[in-house]
């Protein structure tokens, strides 16, 4: 049942066999799953590959090789919301089975088309839980619309229905701003304005590189989030508020 159903949210069945493994033995090299998989190295490196690009595995550098995991299956809802009941019916089963570490630092790379859509859909479902703000820099949201149109649409749509609140430093004289309570934005001027953006919520940092493809650095460690909380209050104090009208 449970391969039948990672099959029909997009994934071959090389793809399952490694994410089931990972699930079940939480952070793993190459030649690791290639072993408990059975599967040819090259075959697990393709796997990999597209299980990276369709969000459902991210990988951390150890000593310079990269070490696989699953994300928590919980998130397979989160990704695919049109599969929603066939991911409930398997979630208990693949929630036993998960090992996935439960340090005080955690680091996850994500790459591809969807990342924009996946680092939202993280800081609605965190700022759900923790009802705290985000704090982001780097703030171009032409740039979002041209990334991801659809998840910044759902993304507005969410902070308001949730009542979840964001602070946004952005670029002076930017075309694009978002209306809303939800939003407030201080601008500084463009020679100091970093493009990369950066997330800053719940003891977590999320560092987006545009790119082609586009990866995200998530953070979660507590020391990391309070020195860039605090980089961030500096810059909130010295930036302008935001006086044009919001388009």
């Amino acid at each position: 049942m449970i391969k039948e159903v990672l099959v029909s949210l997009g994934m071959t069945n090389n793809e399952v066999e490694v994410y089931l493994v990972l699930m079940k033995s939480g952070s793993l090299s190459v030649n690791d799953i290639g072993v408990k998989s059975g599967l040819h190295r090259q075959v697990c490196y393709d796997a990999l590959e597209r299980l990276l690009e369709k969000g459902f595995v991210s990988y951390v550098l150890r000593n310079s090789k990269k070490y696989f995991q699953a994300l928590a299956p919980e998130k397979l809802l989160e990704y695919m919301d049109e599969k929603k009941e066939n991911v409930k019916e398997i979630l208990p089963e693949l929630t036993k089975m998960s090992t996935l570490p439960r340090e005080d630092t955690f680091i996850e790379i994500i790459k591809g088309k969807n990342v924009i859509r996946m680092v939202l859909r993280d800081v609605i479902s965190t700022l759900k839980r923790t009802k705290e703000e985000l704090m982001m820099l780097g703030v171009e949201e032409t740039k979002f619309v041209e990334e991801d149109k659809i998840a910044i649409l759902q993304y507005l749509r969410d902070l308001k229905r949730f009542n979840l609140k964001e602070k946004l430093i952005a670029k002076k004289g930017a075309k694009v701003y978002f209306e809303g309570e939800q939003s407030e934005y201080k601008v500084i001027e463009p020679e100091y304005f970093n493009p990369n953006p950066m997330y800053i919520y719940s003891g977590k940092v999320v560092q987006v590189i545009w790119g082609n493809p586009t990866h995200a650095i998530m953070i979660t460690n507590k020391e990391i989030f309070d020195s860039h909380k605090k980089h961030f209050n500096m810059l909130w104090k010295i930036a302008e508020p935001l006086k044009k009208n919001l388009k």
